[in-house]
């Protein structure tokens, strides 16, 4: 808002500027020039005149002019060190443009001066939690309350500055207090809920993401957080059923897909799984952990296959298989992902090992050696590599390198089954 200048030289110019009342009610971009250019004949006529700096950079930032604002805003400053919404205004200005730094400089001067400016605390705070900064920002949240308690925001803002702290009993009481203040706070809701999710007080944060998805029935993260929950709980149908609802909300959030998969895979429902999988992989090609998976289900989907020719009806009842792949090609695809996992993150060794096994399943023995190999070099403590390559090795006719592996095995853990 446009400060009313008091001229002690009566400038004959910005008098008829607010008299015109010309100066109130225009939005940004619509400031008229006459009014930028009325302030700048008054600076001409008087440059030590505060107010008309002050004025000035305000029509600039109307303008969205913020760099000439902040020039002029300065000048307000080095007149009248003392001019508290210049330096209000300018703390939020540099806020604006990410020079966080000059930000803290002028809204401390503010609270220096005027320790009862509730915004400058409450602004002072954020930026510090932007920085990572949460102890200072707890500091002036704390500050800011203190004038006003009936603040929510900033109660939801003091328990997220003690969350990023580790002080969680603290952040807990903050976001109770938000919603003691405000029921239907979403935000406050989720950051409880996120706490007692970590930690492990899984009953309380079930209470809490529930009454978020109640408040709102389209928060996503409110239903992926309802998914990790159930899940802990080891409630997979429940797990699923709210993954799949934040899916509908977002169908392009990677890490729902791939949770959802996640719980696929544990529940042998193999074709949901890889479908998962691969929308995970569509969305972020590069995701290492995300082929593994898609690897994984593949491979144990041929487990799967095998056994159906035993127990067919039984097992595709218990685990509502739809198979459009034969045997050996759920083991190709199981290798196609288990290489491109390997492509994209060199370093897993559980990558290596099962597309060893793939390898091993379909008789392709030198690669089968080569990826349990490979692995050993990563960790050769994975006892079951070096029983799994013995068992290779064997086969191949490689005797003596057999028995090597086979009494590393037995160092590691005792005798190896082949």
């Amino acid at each position: 808002m446009i400060k009313n200048l008091v001229s002690p030289f009566k400038i004959s110019v910005l008098m008829a500027v607010l008299a015109s009342g010309s100066l109130f009610g225009c939005s940004k971009a619509d400031m008229p020039d006459e009014v930028i250019s009325a302030y700048q004949k008054a600076i001409l006529i008087n440059p030590a005149l505060a107010e008309a700096h002050y004025n000035l950079g305000m029509a600039y930032n109307n303008r969205t002019m913020i760099d000439e604002s902040i020039i002029e805003l300065k000048k307000a400053t080095e007149i009248n060190p003392g001019y508290m919404e210049a330096l209000y205004q300018l703390g939020l200005l540099y806020a604006e443009k990410g020079l966080l730094d000059d930000a803290i400089t002028a809204l401390l001067s503010v609270t220096q001066l005027y320790p009862g400016n509730e915004p400058a605390h409450s602004k002072l705070g954020d930026i510090y939690t932007s920085k990572g900064m949460f102890y200072e920002a707890i500091q002036e949240y704390k500050k800011s309350i203190e004038i006003n308690p009936q603040n929510a925001v900033v109660l939801y803002n003091l328990g997220m500055a003690h969350a990023g702290e580790k002080t969680t009993d603290a952040a807990i009481q903050a976001f109770k207090k938000a919603i003691e203040i405000n029921p239907n706070y979403g935000d406050a809701h989720f950051g409880l809920g996120q706490i007692y999710l970590d930690k492990k007080q899984l009953d309380a944060a079930l209470d809490e993401f529930k009454k978020i998805v109640d408040i709102n029935p389209h928060h996503e993260m409110a239903f992926y957080h309802l998914g990790l929950t159930y899940y802990a709980k080891g409630n997979s149908v429940n797990a699923m059923d709210a993954y799949k609802k934040s899916i509908e909300i977002n169908p392009k959030n990677a890490q729902v897909h791939y949770n959802l998969g996640i719980v696929y895979s544990d529940e042998k429902l193999f074709d949901k799984a890889i479908d998962e999988f691969s929308a995970v992989i569509k969305l972020d090609k590069k995701n290492a952990e995300a082929h593994y998976r898609l690897g994984k289900a593949y491979a144990d989907k041929r487990i799967i296959m095998n056994a159906l020719t035993t127990v067919q009806k039984a097992a595709a009842a218990h685990y509502n298989i739809q198979n459009p792949y034969s045997d050996k090609r759920a083991l190709d695809e199981a290798i196609t992902a288990l290489q491109k996992a390997i492509e994209i993150n060199p370093y897993n060794p559980a990558v290596y090992f099962d597309l060893g096994s793939a390898y091993s399943q379909s008789k392709i023995l030198d690669e089968a050696a080569n990826a349990l190999e490979e692995m050993i070099k990563i960790d050769p403590n994975f006892a079951k590599a070096h029983c799994g390559l013995g068992v290779i090795y064997e086969r191949k006719g490689m005797k003596e390198e057999a028995q090597r592996e086979f009494a590393i095995y037995q160092k590691l853990v005792g005798g190896c089954r082949k």
